[in-house]
């Protein structure tokens, strides 16, 4: 495999991120936050926020196996 090869198969990677939908979206979060600090620091809670209403939302009885796993551990 000579460098030309590697060249290519980078921007056909490259290339393809930028459209994947995930890419976009970070992409959307960055401009709409501003600030690249900012946007990083606040997308992993935001992240399990969305996360945790999935679940609940889309699993059932979700909330008494949370509930239950709290109680067993001592939680609050």
């Amino acid at each position: 495999m000579n460098i030309g090869h590697v060249v290519r198969f980078r921007r056909t990677a490259i290339i393809a991120y930028s459209r994947h939908p995930v890419a976009r979206l970070y992409r959307g979060w960055r401009a709409f936050a501003g600030d690249t600090a900012a946007a990083d620091i606040l997308l992993l809670p935001l992240a399990g926020l969305a996360l945790s209403l999935f679940v609940i939302r889309f699993v059932p009885d979700a909330g008494v196996i949370i509930a239950t796993a709290l109680s067993q551990s001592g939680g609050p």
